[in-house]
């Protein structure tokens, strides 16, 4: 190989590795913008006024933050991660899921048949895995529905 030859190799090289590092900061550009777009859309949420009343509505919320939860502990990002309020860590979304379950424990009345908590938790459940399953396909509206409910269960 002459001299030439080395030389243009070391050239592919030297793109190849400025060309990896620029998608590297790229990417983690992306999940912080990406992170700053669910911290706002839950701020708005969180900032609104609007709290779940009833039973259905608090085992929703718990529920929701069930799977957000699990969105943060298996993200593969950690600059997303990062880049969350801390309202939005993981932590604390398990702490706000038992939160929301024993609100509303304590909302169902004596005479309140024990199998309306189990199926109302059944639906909340149900309907928590659908948003997931929006939020999961990356769409907007998916995102922007499942911070706006974990901003109204703050």
């Amino acid at each position: 190989m002459n001299g030439a030859s080395k030389n243009l190799l070391a050239g592919f090289a030297m793109l190849a590795i400025g060309t990896s590092a620029l998608a590297q900061e790229t990417a983690a550009s992306t999940a912080a913008n990406d992170a700053e777009a669910h911290n706002a859309i839950f701020e708005k949420a969180a900032t609104s006024g609007l709290s779940p009343l009833s039973v259905g509505e608090m085992l929703s919320c718990s529920a929701n933050w069930d799977r957000w939860a699990f969105i943060v502990e298996s993200a593969a990002d950690r600059a997303f991660t990062m880049g969350l309020r801390s309202e939005l860590s993981a932590r604390n979304a398990r702490n706000r899921k038992v939160y929301w379950q024993r609100l509303a424990r304590r909302e169902m009345r004596e005479d309140d048949n024990p199998s309306y908590f189990e199926r109302m938790r059944a639906d909340a459940a149900s309907r928590a895995d659908k948003q997931y399953a929006n939020y999961a396909s990356g769409s907007e509206r998916g995102i922007s529905v499942m911070m706006q409910s974990l901003g109204f269960c703050k």
